[in-house]
């Protein structure tokens, strides 16, 4: 009975994750909600995390609507230097001077710092209330303080999304649940990382 029963909550999370995972695809559609949408995933994976289970899809709405404004202003404050970034690496990339070189190695370091910032903003931001200015320079501190959480976030991330690009079964197991599995995962080490500043 025991090995049913497991069998049957192993399911039923399963089925849950499932309409997480789309439902959060679906709400990145207008791609200026995606912020919005990963505050709302991360809201939902580290309660359940925590083990503050509930229903995911209703919590996941319920915090849609109300980070809303918070997620697209936060979406902007990344993706607009990230285009600008990677539009000047191009850039100086064919010019192939001495400063060209310098500029490249400048114009990495900024998309590193970018990428670390963002790899906890987002997560800080379901978690915490505060300033987008203050989560942002919280996001950047605690990525260079906790490096190597910060290096295995990434490979997780790498991982995933590897494993999704050279693998077509695990491309189909991603688009049903990967997104939402992913933010699962990484939502035990953002606990481990935010607890000392959890009140």
């Amino acid at each position: 009975m025991k090995i049913k029963a497991s069998i049957l909550d192993f399911i039923n999370s399963a089925c849950n994750f499932i309409a997480l995972n789309i439902v959060f695809v679906l709400s990145c559609i207008p791609l200026i909600t995606i912020g919005t949408a990963l505050i709302s995933l991360y809201s939902v994976t580290m309660k359940e995390a925590r083990g503050e289970y509930g229903y995911l899809v209703r919590t996941y709405l319920h915090e849609f609507k109300n980070n809303i404004r918070t997620g697209i202003k936060l979406f902007f404050i990344y993706s607009i230097p990230s285009a600008i970034l990677i539009f000047n690496f191009f850039f100086w990339k064919n010019i192939g001077t001495v400063a060209a070189s310098i500029m490249i190695v400048l114009i990495t370091a900024a998309m590193l710092v970018l990428i670390f910032s963002s790899s906890y903003a987002f997560a800080l931001s379901a978690r915490f209330s505060n300033t987008l200015k203050q989560t942002v320079i919280n996001s950047i501190g605690i990525a260079f303080a906790n490096i190597r959480y910060t290096t295995l976030l990434l490979i997780a991330d790498i991982f995933f999304f590897s494993a999704a690009y050279f693998s077509h079964t695990f491309r189909i197991a991603f688009i049903f649940m990967g997104f939402s599995f992913l933010a699962y995962i990484r939502s035990f080490i953002f606990i481990r990382i935010f607890k000392p500043f959890e009140v």
